[in-house]
């Protein structure tokens, strides 16, 4: 992969997970700020980490293994432990909390992940997946 596509990776990841965003706003719309809150906090424990991940993992595909998958295992504890931190505070919290960090966490982690898995298939596929019977 070049730097080009790491670039790319990053711009097209920070568009999905604002769209993510945008998809909270209608549910929380007047709200109680401290319900946005919770969500903000979801959303943002996931799709930082995604961003970030995500663009180490656009540079790392086409490496070494190893290195590939160092890059994915640690986006993939970073946002498990943001999560999990982001869920002891809020249960803490109570009165709805739990349920806004929730909507925040799925907002910040399902586009994003789509898009990981579109974008990787899409330059897997440019190579070929190995698969193909050689004859």
């Amino acid at each position: 992969m070049t730097f080009r596509s790491e670039i790319g990776f990053a711009f097209l990841a920070s568009v999905v997970a604002a769209m993510g965003a945008a998809a909270l706003l209608p549910w929380f719309w007047g709200d109680e700020t401290e319900t946005l809150a919770w969500a903000a906090r979801g959303f943002l424990a996931m799709a930082v980490p995604g961003i970030v991940g995500g663009t180490w993992l656009a540079r790392e595909h086409g490496r070494s293994a190893q290195r590939f998958l160092v890059a994915l295992a640690t986006g993939f504890m970073t946002r498990l432990v943001l999560a999990g931190l982001a869920a002891f505070y809020a249960g803490r919290a109570g009165d709805g909390a739990g349920t806004a960090l929730l909507s925040g966490l799925a907002a910040g982690f399902v586009p994003l992940m789509v898009f990981e898995m579109i974008w990787f298939a899409r330059a897997r596929g440019a190579e070929g997946l190995g698969t193909e019977p050689r004859g």
